[in-house]
């Protein structure tokens, strides 16, 4: 993938994004000079999370991934997704949680697009983390440049990307989708990538 292709990617994962933090409409459906909204996130039992209430996405219990997290899986990641790959109605994901990881699972057409979430707490072991699964992962090499967007990342021709942000690590595995997306417009490292960085623009909307 070229440098103008993932930064096309970034670019449309934004737009597509824009949900996470919007102004509020004035009453006649404008919303120029209206003050901002509050940034909110559908969760993945539907219920609507303030801006106020997310706090730091490091905030979790033993019991269940954080906010950060779960976000692989609702919401305007679930949207981006549908439509980055141009799929007739909202896919609906599945998602399991086996501490400290949280998996979504969105089937394309048959087939797995798979997201997981490290939701280590402490930087360094979310360090440790990132570093030893890049070495186990075949082919793996580091995104550098723009296209890292400041963070420790890594790829694969074969379509797998993770970023590791505030010792979460971020791993998209685009490897079982067909070798042709999007009405044949983007490939399978296409798509991880523009996928991971709709997860990120998300989370960065919600700091």
């Amino acid at each position: 993938m070229d440098l103008r292709t993932r930064l096309a990617a970034v670019a449309v994962a934004a737009l597509l994004l824009t949900g996470c933090a919007s102004a509020t409409p004035a009453p006649d459906g404008s919303v120029a000079g209206a003050p901002a909204a509050e940034a909110t996130h559908t969760m993945p039992d539907g219920s609507v999370m303030a801006g106020s209430e997310h706090g730091a996405h490091g905030a979790q219990n033993a019991e269940e991934p954080s906010d950060a997290a779960q976000m692989i899986c609702a919401g305007q990641v679930t949207r981006a997704i549908t439509s980055m790959l141009d799929l007739q109605g909202e896919v609906e994901p599945t998602s399991t949680w086996n501490e400290p990881t949280f998996t979504c699972t969105y089937d394309i057409d048959g087939a797995p697009l798979m997201l997981s979430v490290d939701d280590a707490t402490d930087l360094e072991a979310g360090e440790a983390h990132f570093d030893g699964l890049q070495g186990t992962v075949d082919g793996a090499r580091d995104i550098e440049g723009l296209l890292a967007l400041g963070m420790p990342a890594f790829t694969t021709d074969a379509g797998i990307v993770a970023f590791l942000r505030d010792g979460k690590t971020l791993l998209v595995d685009a490897t079982r989708l067909p070798s042709e997306l999007a009405g044949g417009t983007m490939t399978r490292d296409e798509v991880a990538y523009a996928v991971a960085s709709a997860v990120l623009v998300c989370w960065v909307e919600h700091d």
